[in-house]
């Protein structure tokens, strides 16, 4: 792992992290840029306007292998955009076919379509990875939909609930922001092609045949009109990642509360070392938890950064494309990462069920209170309920006593609590969490998506 200051700790040691940050680095984005003009030649040449006999040099050229990136580097340094030297190094290399290469085009067409391939092809993967997520959750919420557990309402205990309902409530908010995520995919993935301002006057009268030919070969959308100062889809897509951050996060930091040692309901998997302080040998730190919330809280402020990069000049703008880049893949890059660090949670969560009864019982009954109440209101009227309910939770906050004998001692009649208020309050989400299993529609039986640990 990375020491320095800006590295993103245990997140960068992820597989998913790893996997965006080669999608999205050196080699990667060159790969991108090649493989655009490498297709637009196929594409070009094909309709007959540069020479089929062209086409064969210039795909060969668009090998990654055949470039000096050093000199790209020190030249990209010097122009300020890598397009211009690297065509001029295609060019080099296809000889006398080199006046064909990036015919018709412009820098922005081909950074602007790279980037889309990218961001497909990192999402991609990070929406298979997001949906063996939803599948564990939907394995543990199926096996604890009946385990009892304090429901909680400002960090208080509320009422009863069951822990499939809590993951059911994660695995929802989840699953929508995923499938958000996938269709703002597809939107964002678009061609540009557009030349100078975006009008294709250079290939004209053959342009649109170009642009409707080359999105078909590199398995793209056509747009109706350039986007090179329409950022909209991008901005769309950076709201879609931070969206499905902010859901993993949530799930982390309800996690990490139950960790805590005052509650001790859940613990991350076990590992040597992992989570250990340097100074509290007893610890056992949250410390998945930890990297999912700050990578959630890391993306928060791209889609503003996005939709700032909205505001352009005109048909080609300045100041917003390498900050528009960098926040995006950055943010997909930390997207990728947490998602492979909320898959090992899930997988090995450590649920504690007698810790979760145990819990139920730590206010003496008046986690109950909500049931009595509204069971007492069909004799006496809600108000009345609420203020004989209320006293009661006075006596037994104070005094220690369970809800039961003091609502016997202000009522002056017994009540059966649990009896009275326990399933009722646990079975009354039960519709709800069929309503999410069959949403999210994965075999609950299927052994292969089950958490290794209870």
């Amino acid at each position: 792992m990375s020491l320095a200051s800006t590295a993103p700790g245990l997140l960068s040691q992820t597989t998913g992290y790893q996997r965006a940050a080669r999608v999205f680095g050196e080699s990667g984005t060159v790969d991108a840029y090649l493989h655009f003009e490498a297709a637009l030649a196929e594409v070009q040449g094909s309709l007959g306007i540069i020479p089929s006999g062209a086409v064969d040099h210039i795909v060969a050229a668009c090998r990654p292998e055949n470039l000096d990136l050093d000199a790209l580097r020190h030249s990209a340094a010097t122009v300020g955009y890598p397009i211009v030297p690297l065509v001029q190094m295609l060019a080099d290399l296809a000889g006398e076919n080199g006046q064909w290469v990036h015919f018709g085009t412009t820098t922005q067409d081909v950074m602007d379509t790279a980037q889309v391939l990218q961001l497909r092809e990192a999402l991609r993967t990070a929406l298979t990875d997001a949906r063996r997520v939803e599948q564990l959750l939907a394995a543990l919420c199926h096996r604890h939909r009946d385990t009892p557990i304090a429901g909680r309402s400002k960090l208080q205990h509320g009422v009863p609930i069951s822990f499939g309902y809590k993951i059911a409530l994660w695995l929802d908010q989840l699953a929508r922001t995923r499938a958000g995520l996938g269709r703002a995919l597809d939107e964002a993935s678009v061609l540009q092609f557009g030349g100078a301002v975006g009008t294709l006057a250079s290939l004209w009268p053959d342009g649109m045949k170009v642009r409707r030919r080359l999105a078909i070969r590199l398995s793209l959308s056509e747009p109706d009109i350039s986007w090179h100062t329409s950022r909209d889809r991008m901005a769309a897509l950076a709201s879609a990642v931070a969206s499905y951050m902010a859901a993993l996060g949530k799930m982390a930091g309800d996690v990490a509360h139950q960790m805590s040692t005052e509650v001790g309901e859940l613990s991350e998997p076990a590992a040597a070392g992992r989570g250990s302080s340097s100074t509290m040998p007893q610890k056992r730190n949250p410390v998945i938890c930890e990297a999912i919330i700050e990578a959630a809280r890391s993306v928060q402020h791209v889609p503003g950064m996005l939709l700032g990069a909205m505001l352009q000049e005109h048909e080609r703008g300045i100041g917003n494309g390498y900050r528009e880049r960098a926040a995006l893949c950055d943010a997909v890059q930390q997207l990728s990462g947490a998602i492979s660090l909320a898959e090992e949670l899930l997988r090995g969560l450590e649920v504690n069920e007698s810790r979760m009864a145990a819990n139920l019982n730590l206010t003496n009954g008046l986690i109950y209170s909500e049931a009595m109440m509204i069971h007492l209101a069909e004799r006496i009227g809600r108000v009345e309920a609420h203020r004989i309910l209320h006293e009661v939770a006075r006596q037994v906050t104070e005094t220690g006593a369970e809800l039961q004998t003091a609502f016997s001692q202000v009522a002056g009649t017994p009540l059966p609590v649990k009896a009275l208020c326990f399933d009722s309050q646990v079975e009354a989400a039960q519709g709800m969490i069929e309503l999410v299993l069959k949403t999210v529609a994965f075999d609950h039986a299927d052994s292969g998506s089950e958490p290794t640990n209870q």
